[in-house]
Order: structure tokens, then C-alpha cells, then sequence
């Protein structure tokens, strides 16, 4: 490989500060949304608590995504450690500067992050099929489980062939980055090839996720207003196919140009708003929980005391007279809260609550439950 005895005349151009100001950009919303969504978390389990909701808040769906936010850090790391070495600049600087061994350390760079890059996105789609596997758990159709539990298998054999190929694509595995290594010394696979051929997946089964909610939220049993609200969050994940289709469409002149350090510099930057976008999308569904934080818990909970209570429905209106909880017998008071929660059948007043915290419907029925949420006042007569 021939080394520049001089700079060239283009030298000062540079994308260094824009892929810098990404990756940074996003590290913080990535950072955000895993603080969003515990804190979601921790708003169940404090309803759970005092006996609004009960089953699992957390699933295998935040495991993935806990696995997703480690490796999109590496991969933010590895973007740094790749500017660092000539990311962003010129070829024939990173030569005229550092050499051979230069050009190899900067491609080696590049390496680790398409490893981190395909298993932060293969993490991502896994945390959002567990989720639809945990909202199905009361859903009665056995073709729609099966749905998922086919795409979740397709994901990751994909997500393991894709990486896989990353880690193997030459032999030895130096060869991959190291450009002094002969070219009759290596073995390696069509890399143009797998590039393109992984940026076309990717967008597949991205596509193929998502919309995947349409089928999964439709049949819950909730009011019209809070299925749109749900479903329009789940597809937000359409932004991460668009970040994905954008990235695919850089991907041939990245891979015919001759300038391979300033050439990857745009395509690595959707590299990471790809995943970071996709980490925000599949946490909607928990971070929605937050709003419990402006809800007072002892609104939507029994309270104790001496005398008369009224039950208010927050739905019906209507007001329905307790009687007193120390000499009253438990079967009338019983049998008068299960005559106001009769008179609101038709008011689908549902909780999506129950579609994160894992509680989905009576045990060997298939149904979804429904919450009416109720308000207790105490008055003394």
C-alpha cells in the first residue's frame, strides 16, 4: 500500500464533529429512556403494592433491553475509539499520519462496532417480541402465539448468523482488519456482499416486528381510545424501519468508495441512531407507566374509618352507600360492589397496565381482564 509523502490538498475536510455530536446525541437518549422506563417500572410496583395490579413487572423483554442498552454503549465506545483513529477524515491523512499499522487499527475499530451494531439490534427486536409474547398470554389465539414464536426464532438465528459472520468473515481473524496480512495468506468472505445482504434483513424483519402490533393489540378488550393510544406506540417503531431503509441506501457508495474512512462516517452515524431509536420505541409500552407518578394512590384504593362511605364510579357517576365496616355484614357491602361494577359492564374503562405487568386475563379462561377504577369518600352521619 503506497503512503502519501505529503497532505493532500483536501485534508481539512472533515465529518469528526458531526459524528461525534450523533454518537454523544445518542448516548443521552438512550440514557433517558432507560431511566424513563424503570422509573415506569417502579411506578407498577408501587401500585402493585398497595393492591392496584398484581403479576410480574418485569419480563424477559427487560432483560434484552437491558442486554440492548450494554452493547448500544460498546457500540457507542468503539464509534469514538474509530474517530480517534481517522473516522470521519480522509484516506490519505490517516496514511500520511499513522500508516499502515494506522489503517489497520482504524478498520479494527470498525469491526467491533458492526459486532456490537448486529447484537444491540438483535437485542432490541427480542425485547419487543417478549413483550407481545407476555401481552398474549390472554389472548385465546393460538395462531398469533405461534406468529410470534416463529419471527422470535427467525430473529435470533438471524441475529447469530449476523454476528457470527461479523466476528468470522476472514480467516485468520486479524486478516479482517489488518491490511498488511497478504492477500494469498487470508481467506474472506464477500463483504460488499454480507453488508448488503444484512442491511436488507435488517430492514425486513424490522418491518415485520412492528407491524406485527396490529394483529397483537386488536383484539384486547379495551376502550377504542387507549387501543389507538397503544397501538400508535408500538408503531413509532416505523421510525426505526426508516433509520434502518435510510442506512441501507448509503450502504452500496460506501462500499465502492476507495475513501473508506470518510465514506464510513455517514453510514455510522445512522449505524447509531438506528439502535438508539429502536431502544426508545421498544420502551414506549413501559415508559407510558410514568403518568401513574401524577395519579394520588389513595384515589384508586380503599381506605378505612368509622362511619358512612360512598363508592363513586370514575366511569358511571353514580354513587352507591356502604355500609358501616365494623357492623355490617361483608356479604351485603360484597354484593354491592359487585352491583355497581355490573351496572358499568358496558363502559370499557380499561387498564393497558395489565399489559405490561404480566396479568392477563383468569387462569385457563383466555380473557383479558378489565379494571374500573373506583373512588372511596367517607362521610360521617
Amino acid at each position: 500500500m503506497d503512503i502519501p509523502t505529503e497532505l493532500p490538498a483536501n485534508a481539512g475536510e472533515t465529518q469528526t464533529y458531526s459524528a461525534c455530536a450523533i454518537t454523544i446525541a445518542g448516548c443521552i437518549l438512550v440514557g433517558i429512556t432507560i431511566v424513563l422506563r424503570y422509573l415506569g417500572r417502579w411506578c407498577l410496583k408501587r401500585r402493585q403494592d398497595i393492591g392496584k395490579g398484581k403479576g410480574d413487572i418485569f419480563g424477559m423483554d427487560d432483560v434484552f433491553n437491558i442486554l440492548a442498552v450494554m452493547t448500544f454503549y460498546g457500540l457507542c465506545i468503539a464509534v469514538f475509539i474509530a474517530i480517534d483513529r481517522g473516522m470521519g477524515t480522509h484516506v490519505e491523512v490517516v496514511l500520511f499520519k499513522r500508516g499502515s499499522k494506522g489503517l489497520s487499527d482504524y478498520n479494527q475499530a470498525i469491526f467491533v462496532c458492526a459486532a456490537f451494531y448486529n447484537t444491540t439490534l438483535g437485542m432490541i427486536k427480542l425485547s419487543v417480541l417478549s413483550l407481545y409474547r407476555r401481552i398474549l398470554r390472554g389472548v385465546p389465539s393460538q395462531t398469533l402465539r405461534t406468529v410470534v414464536w416463529a419471527v422470535f426464532a427467525i430473529v435470533a438465528c438471524n441475529t447469530l448468523a449476523n454476528v457470527l459472520s461479523v466476528l468470522f468473515q476472514c480467516w485468520p481473524i486479524t486478516a479482517a482488519w489488518d491490511v498488511l496480512i497478504p492477500a494469498d495468506e487470508k481467506r474472506c468472505i464477500d463483504v460488499n456482499a454480507f453488508y448488503l445482504g444484512n442491511a436488507i434483513t435488517g430492514v425486513t424483519t424490522d418491518a415485520t416486528v412492528y407491524l406485527l402490533s396490529i394483529p397483537i393489540v386488536k383484539p384486547l378488550q379495551m376502550d377504542n381510545k387507549t387501543k389507538l393510544q397503544l397501538l400508535a406506540t408500538m408503531l413509532i417503531g416505523g421510525f426505526a424501519v426508516v433509520t434502518s431503509a435510510v442506512r441501507l441506501g448509503f450502504m452500496p457508495a460506501l462500499l465502492s468508495d476507495p475513501d473508506t474512512t470518510m465514506a464510513m462516517a455517514v453510514p455510522m452515524d445512522w449505524s447509531v441512531a438506528e439502535p438508539a431509536v429502536g431502544i426508545l420505541v421498544s420502551s414506549m409500552p413501559a415508559i407510558r407507566a410514568i403518568r401513574y407518578l401524577w395519579r394520588d394512590p389513595a384515589l384508586n384504593s380503599y381506605g378505612s374509618g368509622a362511619g358512612h362511605s360512598t363508592l363513586k364510579s370514575r366511569t358511571g357517576g353514580g354513587h352507591i352507600q356502604l355500609y358501616d365496616i365494623k357492623g355490617s355484614d361483608t356479604t351485603g357491602m360484597a354484593k354491592s360492589t359487585s352491583d355497581a361494577e355490573s351496572g358499568r359492564a358496558g363502559n370499557n374503562n380499561d387498564s393497558e397496565e395489565h399489559l405490561v405487568m404480566g396479568s392477563y386475563g383468569m387462569k385457563g379462561l383466555g380473557a383479558i381482564n378489565r379494571t374500573t377504577e373506583l373512588e372511596v369518600k367517607y362521610s360521617s352521619k
